[in-house]
């Protein structure tokens, strides 16, 4: 019999076959429609950079950053995930509204939690996003609008602080510079203006790509030798993006 042969019940040699074969478990139908509905109260969060964030001193220590101390229960999820299980709707929406979080000075992803989800599931983060650059003649609701559907999710426009709120999905790279065309206007006709942007609250991401989920060093776009942040970009990653 030669490597990686078996011989089967019928005496023949089946190859391929000395690998075990995944199990596939069948679960018959039951009623989970309680179980779905003690969920509605509960927080999915997810560690964008899990090795760098340590998941126990989080769970232990968010419930005192929320004020609620005897009021949420946190636990471990595995793969970087956590949940929170809340007891009045008023405290969830409190939290929710207090977003974006960090952990370790990295980011954390955060959302009620909903059933068939996938395992990417949460992924979004809300930020409040300054734009630096717009001429004072193109400060107005569609100029900010437009930036906001370009880099993510728009939530709201605020002119006066030049500043767009967004839903981004923490998995894609971040924009920090873009240009912006202005097609009309009194002054102005085809012309283009650099902007950059600025996430609020923003700690933790790679220089080389943007990304949110892992350090310069371990970037692939990195070269073999290490990486060493300038001083400028070690204060950033300290104090965050948005200070």
């Amino acid at each position: 019999m030669t490597h990686g042969q078996l011989v089967g019940n019928g005496g023949e040699m089946k190859e391929g076959e000395s690998a075990r074969k995944r199990m596939k478990i069948s679960v018959p139908h039951f009623d989970n429609s309680a179980l779905i509905k003690s969920y509605s109260k509960t927080l999915i969060g997810r560690c964008m950079n899990p090795p760098e964030q340590e998941m126990k001193a989080w769970i232990q220590n968010v419930p005192q950053i929320w004020k609620l101390e005897d009021r949420v229960i946190g636990t471990d999820l595995g793969f970087g995930k956590f949940q929170f299980d809340f007891e009045t709707e008023s405290d969830i929406e409190g939290v929710m509204s207090l977003q974006p979080y960090h952990f370790d000075y990295w980011m954390l992803a955060l959302a009620r939690w909903q059933p068939k989800k996938s395992q990417l599931f949460p992924s979004e983060i809300t930020f409040w996003v300054r734009v630096v650059g717009v001429p004072m003649e193109f400060r107005t609701v569609p100029t900010f609008e437009s930036i906001g559907e370009a880099i993510g999710r728009l939530v709201a426009v605020d002119v006066e602080h030049c500043r767009v709120q967004v839903v981004v999905d923490a998995f894609q790279e971040l924009c920090f510079e873009t240009t912006l065309e202005f097609k009309g206007g009194e002054f102005y006709d085809g012309e283009e203006e650099k902007i950059s942007l600025r996430y609020e609250k923003l700690f933790g991401y790679c220089g080389l790509c943007s990304s949110l989920c892992h350090k310069d060093e371990l970037c692939p776009l990195s070269k073999k030798t290490e990486v060493k942040a300038s001083p400028e970009k070690r204060r950033e990653n300290r104090d965050g993006n948005g200070r």
